[in-house]
């Protein structure tokens, strides 16, 4: 995922001409770009599926910018902060659990610079419309190096009528010597 400060080409991101994101419809079809479908027991004709997976896409996109930012107001803005995660570092460290809360605790105490970017995001929109999940692939950064590669998986609630991150799994590996060298 791209932070809010970077800027994407409306239809892809760089050069790999992939959608910047992809919705699910009730048979697993995927739909992309300015056509998504929410996956529901019919599907969806109504154009709130695609501002609700751009909604979406903003506050995975938020949560990697507060990462970047080390910025706790902008985590609590998105996030649950009782909220579970499950992270998984390159081989063989363990998985670790832990809440949002202590997650950001963490990352504000850390004095290397992170930069996360994700791209190609994939959006599933649960049938009551209350739930749904970003799957995005990424790229970490630490002090300007690309330290691993893997994948966010975001579960996201409406709460009060407002999406709210309540959960985040990733897995990751060290990059390729072809990875890092990608900007």
């Amino acid at each position: 995922m791209s932070t809010a400060k970077e800027s994407l080409d409306k239809d892809t991101v760089g050069d790999s001409k992939q959608p910047l994101f992809k919705v699910e419809d009730q048979n697993g079809h995927l739909g992309s770009n300015n056509a998504p479908v929410s996956k529901s027991t019919a599907p969806s004709t109504d154009a709130s599926s695609d501002s609700t997976a751009s909604t979406l896409i903003s506050i995975t996109n938020s949560f990697l910018s507060a990462l970047s930012n080390k910025s706790r107001p902008e985590f609590e803005k998105h996030c649950l902060r009782a909220a579970g995660m499950a992270l998984c570092a390159p081989q063989p460290a363990p998985v670790r659990f832990c809440t949002i809360d202590t997650f950001i605790d963490r990352v504000t105490a850390m004095r290397d610079e992170i930069h996360e970017r994700g791209w190609g995001h994939e959006v599933k929109l649960y049938e009551e419309g209350n739930m749904a999940t970003v799957w995005v692939p990424f790229r970490a950064k630490i002090n300007g190096v690309v330290d691993h590669v893997g994948v966010n998986l975001f579960i996201l609630h409406k709460l009060n009528g407002v999406w709210k991150i309540t959960g985040v799994a990733d897995s990751s590996r060290k990059p390729t010597d072809e990875e890092r060298q990608m900007d």
